[in-house]
């Protein structure tokens, strides 16, 4: 039997032979070494070769890309309207009309007697509506410069986050001489009060962050003014070093140990740049190709230099620097002079790829900045409303976890809780005996109601947890953005109303509700029972 002989090759130029190896599509060994963990990620060929990135933490990462990331982000902001549109979008579905503290302030009464419980109960209810009457005369007054309410400065301070990537909050005592409600105003900053490139590794400080022993925030370095405004400031910029007790930072991590935010557009300024780049190119063409109808040509003389004549048909001669300027105007029969004719452009339209270019673009700049591609670009044409109620869910999700996660635990808790400090302090509230300070501070934070999608099946459906046992009337109020509390209290003062004008409306929950038709008053037709009379008054104990 006849072996076949083993195949060399010589390598050109040399009288070196080697044997032939298998390669992989990676340009790998075949069969030499084992597989990467990762296709692609961990592959060492030419696919990958070419792909080289750094081992960034999570501060150093933002520490040398954060000023250009803002700087990109705000002008974009400002030129681009769909930059411009995805922060209002991202601001009016977080924020919308404010994030509304409702107090759940209430005392223990395990134990007590029925009578007592129901005293304790009633003074409780008291002081939260009084304390809701205090802060809601606050609101008006929280701004420090007086240009916007409390939920305004909500709106302010998300604002800032999604643009720039973070806000500072300062918490700011003032005098009781001032006249305020409650002694504390708020003054919104920009991250770029605080210099995220002052760092002192033997200091503890960390950028423009003092950290202690255990690693929590001792205090912030905070510019008096603006650094972008320093030509305005005569004196120059201040540096003060501010308790972190008295600042409120709004930033959304995204890296376990991150200690600044990145603007919330950074994802997307490469393909809005480019996007509003490309719009702006088709319009030029789209308007030259309306402007432009065509050329004249002119034809050259035996000997001379030029054209014959002064310039193109219709025009004066050259200037100084050889421009000619000529005018088109629209349906204008022009008679060419000798030697003269027109050649009329053809320019090539975009054809078809055009929206389907756009309509993706938009899609990433959606995707980049947590949005819906409709509520981005405002078309709804391609989705119905099964579909349209799954994508708003899914996005609802994602604003509820930021609305909670972020706005409500780093911005509303830490001002209210300091509210309610000063409120104590300055005689303006004054807890019952025995709420100690744990629960005072206790509320619910209540963001602005979702619209109904579909408004009679949504409230039938409400209304079916609610009578089968699955939720209470409670939580379905505060999910519409209400209050329980507050809603009962005016249900009761429309009834006395009504009772004391002799009106009777069927909206009144304490009448039976009415049948819809004789037939389905009572079986065989017959008439409706009485309506019962109300129970009276049990005295109480």
């Amino acid at each position: 039997m006849s072996v076949a002989p083993p195949v060399r090759f010589r390598v050109k130029g040399t009288g070196q032979y080697v044997a032939p190896v298998a390669m992989d599509l990676d340009g790998e060994p075949a069969g030499m070494l084992e597989a990467p963990a990762y296709d692609v990620a961990g592959g060492r060929g030419r696919r990958s070769r070419s792909w080289r990135v750094g081992s960034y933490g999570p501060n150093s990462a933002i520490t040398y890309a954060l000023d250009e990331l803002r700087r990109k982000s705000r002008d974009q902001t400002r030129r681009n309207p769909y930059a411009g549109a995805a922060v209002e979008r991202l601001v009016s579905n977080i924020v919308g009309t404010g994030i509304v503290p409702r107090s759940t302030a209430a005392r223990a009464t395990e134990g007590l007697s029925k009578a007592e419980a129901r005293r304790i109960k009633k003074e409780d209810a008291a002081f939260r509506a009084g304390l809701q009457a205090l802060f809601l005369a606050w609101t008006d007054e929280a701004d420090s410069i007086g240009a916007h309410d409390f939920y305004g400065l909500q709106a302010i301070a998300v604002r800032g986050m999604v643009e720039g990537g973070e806000t500072f909050t300062r918490l700011r005592t003032r005098l009781l001489s001032d006249g305020l409600s409650v002694p504390l105003q708020l003054q919104v900053l920009e991250g770029d009060h605080c210099p995220h490139l002052k760092t002192e590794p033997g200091s503890n400080i960390r950028q423009g962050i003092r950290y202690n022993a255990i690693g929590r925030r001792q205090s912030y370095f905070l510019y008096r003014e603006h650094p972008g405004d320093g030509v305005m400031v005569p004196a120059g910029l201040e540096l003060a070093e501010v308790p972190a007790d008295d600042v409120a930072h709004l930033y959304r991590a995204m890296r376990p140990g991150q200690d600044r935010g990145e603007p919330w557009l950074a994802r997307a300024l490469r393909t809005l740049y480019d996007l509003d780049g490309y719009l702006d190119a088709e319009l030029v063409r789209k308007k030259n190709t309306t402007r432009l109808v065509g050329f004249i040509k002119r034809s050259m003389e035996e000997g001379a230099d030029s054209p014959a004549g002064s310039g193109p048909l219709g025009t004066d001669g050259a200037d100084d620097d050889g421009a000619v300027s000529l005018e088109f105007e629209p349906g204008t029969l022009q008679v060419l002079a000798d030697g003269e004719e027109v050649q009329f452009s053809d320019p090539k339209d975009v054809g078809p790829n055009f929206d389907m270019f756009v309509r993706e673009a938009k899609r990433q700049i959606a995707a980049a900045c947590g949005l819906l591609y409709e509520i981005l670009s405002g078309d709804y044409s391609t989705l119905d409303d099964r579909t349209l109620r799954a994508a708003l869910n899914d996005f609802r999700r994602g604003v509820e976890a930021l609305q909670h996660h972020q706005v409500v635990f780093q911005f509303c808790r830490p001002v209210w809780r300091r509210w309610i400090d000063l409120a104590i302090m300055s005689g303006a509230l004054k807890p019952p005996a025995g709420m100690p300070r744990a629960a005072v501070y206790a509320a619910n934070w209540v963001p602005q109601a979702w619209p109904y999608i579909h408004p009679v099946q949504d409230v039938e459906g409400k209304t079916k947890e609610i009578q089968a046992g699955l939720s209470s009337r409670a939580r379905k109020v505060a999910e519409g953005g209400f209050d329980a509390e507050t809603i009962d209290a005016e249900n009761q003062a429309d009834n006395e109303r009504a009772d004391d004008m002799g009106l009777a409306y069927t909206s009144d929950g304490r009448n039976a509700v009415k049948p819809a038709s004789p037939a389905d008053a009572a079986p065989g037709g017959s008439e409706p029972p009485p309506k019962p009379s109300p129970a009276p008054t049990q005295p109480e104990e």
